[in-house]
């Protein structure tokens, strides 16, 4: 049994009801077409981390319920479902075979739902022509022009197989007990805000792809404690109640293995960066102007915030790329860009008080930030510098269900601070003009012909990934978005549990914990070390 911690109980365990994101379970009890290849991982050929929700590029993706797949036009996807997979065997389905049915059942159910993110995000008129099967173990998606790479992005990685008779026999599959799908693992018992039990499917159709003679899961089970207080979770680690323990900061960690030195982790740069989304569609506001903007991003010492407020423990360029296995042929570092891009990082105050009397601040001006409390700290550090330069940044603390509301309204009047999306650069969230994610109002050409150009070359990726690359040093340089130094994550796992190596998930959203049928627990050592198994 493999022990790790949640923070919050599952929403929902059907994804009709939203995303699949945060119907956790079925991570490991209901599969999608595609999946994340763990030999491309650190278990392999690195090429990969698995460490973040990274829509997985061709390079490191293989079937999974479907055994290939083919584009035959623009719009048109056809899939070839694995034979001799089959559901749990349990009412209703009683263990039988998977067919090309159940996957058009299941991604037109979601596509017909009101509420799912498929429905909402990706509506179907707007999407889909059609989703057939011309026979037993075939699958066509007929796309709407132009949308091909989404629907595959979301129809193929993010899309949770399950068995018409479930709905048949119980209108969902929200209710526990009902789960049933081709995974791994199978829910036996779910204890509101407390805990989730899986146990190993013996009848489960995948082989290690590392070790081929060898059948997976390695595991007889898994169980996920559903613990939020930190300091309960950090506790539940150090007395080894449980094995693994991710999303950490490095005061946490430190102090962890402060006493439990024997604890293997791993740190890697944090994946949900912060910035600072500067509004530049009011000419009357002084940050309408690029080098205000400018000026404002030379006079924040990053090295001094990097090394003394994370104590070294993070990385000073994770946006709009995050640097990782997966897009080391993109990221562009900061000593790869223009001289006069690579300085906004430095720390330059003269040049920055020269920049605003140029542009007729000599003597500064007001202006203001909405957040969260979460991030109050780290703009105050800003504010202060700021100050130096005559700039008074007024801190708008709201709570968060306020801060929502003007975050998805757009309604701040000059700033906003919020969450980036460094992990998924090719959907150009927070900065193609346009998408309800782009918070400065920007309406940059080159930006968007850039965008244009992924969505147009989706499947061809060496084109894709160049165009994204030759589009980040223009990103960087007009000032749009001031994202600081991104504090580094942590993940720890005890020393007996085996053929692991930090990862978080093998595949996108929704696949979190994936790499539970991967591992196994060494329990000789852990009796030797515990004295439990």
């Amino acid at each position: 049994m493999f022990t790790q911690v949640w923070t919050t109980s599952p929403l929902y365990f059907d994804v009709y009801y939203g995303q699949p994101y945060y119907a956790t379970p079925l991570a490991l009890t209901n599969e999608d077409l595609l999946m994340g290849d763990w030999a491309k991982g650190y278990a392999g050929s690195e090429e990969a981390s698995w460490y973040y929700a990274v829509m997985p590029s061709g390079d490191v993706t293989v079937p999974c319920l479907a055994e290939s797949w083919e584009l035959t036009d623009a719009e048109t996807m056809v899939f070839k479902i694995r034979q001799g997979v089959h559901f749990f065997n349990k009412p209703p389905t009683n263990g039988r075979e998977l067919t090309a049915d159940d996957v058009v059942f299941t991604l037109n159910r979601m596509w017909d739902s009101k509420v799912s993110l498929h429905a909402t995000a990706w509506p179907r008129d707007k999407y889909i022509e059609s989703i057939t099967a011309p026979d037993k173990w075939t699958v066509v998606i007929k796309c709407k022009p132009g949308k091909t790479g989404e629907v595959y992005d979301n129809g193929c990685n993010y899309a949770k197989i399950i068995p018409h008779e479930v709905v048949d026999e119980y209108g969902d599959m929200n209710k526990w007990e009902n789960v049933c799908g081709t995974g791994p693992f199978m829910l036996t018992n779910y204890v509101q805000d407390s805990s989730l039990t899986f146990e190993r499917n013996p009848d489960y159709w995948m082989n290690d792809p590392l070790h081929p003679d060898n059948q997976l899961p390695y595991l007889d089970g898994v169980k996920w404690l559903i613990i939020p207080d930190l300091s309960t979770r950090m506790a539940a680690l150090r007395t080894a109640k449980v094995d693994h323990l991710g999303a950490l900061n490095w005061e946490d960690t430190e102090s962890i293995i402060k006493t439990s030195p024997e604890l293997k982790y791993v740190e890697y740069p944090g994946a949900s960066p912060v910035g600072i989304h500067m509004r530049v569609d009011k000419p009357e506001i002084p940050i309408h102007d690029i080098n205000v903007r400018r000026a404002l991003f030379l006079a924040i010492d990053n090295q001094a915030i990097l090394d003394e407020y994370f104590v070294g423990h993070a990385e000073m360029l994770t946006w709009p790329i995050m640097p990782t296995p997966e897009f080391a042929d993109i990221y562009v570092s900061l000593d790869k860009l223009p001289e006069s891009t690579s300085e906004l990082f430095e720390y330059h105050p003269d040049k920055a008080r020269q920049l605003l009397a140029e542009a007729g601040y000599p003597d500064g001006f007001k202006t203001s930030v909405v957040c969260t409390a979460t991030d109050a700290d780290l703009l105050s550090i800003i504010k202060a510098y700021w100050d130096d330069i005559g700039v008074d940044l007024e801190i708008d603390v709201r709570e968060y269900g306020a801060y929502t509301s003007i975050y998805s309204e757009k309604s701040h009047e000059e700033m906003i601070i919020g969450s980036m999306s460094a992990t998924v650069p090719f959907k150009f969230a927070r900065i193609a003009p346009g998408l309800r994610s782009t918070l400065s109002m920007n309406e940059d050409e080159l930006i968007s012909e850039a965008y244009a150009e992924c969505l147009a070359n989706y499947f061809n990726e060496p084109e894709r990934r160049q165009i994204m690359r030759n589009i980040v040093p223009h990103i960087l340089a007009q000032c749009y978005i001031l994202v600081p130094p991104t504090p580094s994550g942590f993940t720890l796992w005890q020393p007996w549990v085996k053929n692991y190596h930090g990862e978080a998930l093998v595949g996108y959203y929704g696949t979190f914990g994936t790499f539970a049928k991967h591992i196994w627990v060494d329990q000789d050592l852990k009796l030797e070390m515990t004295g439990k198994r």
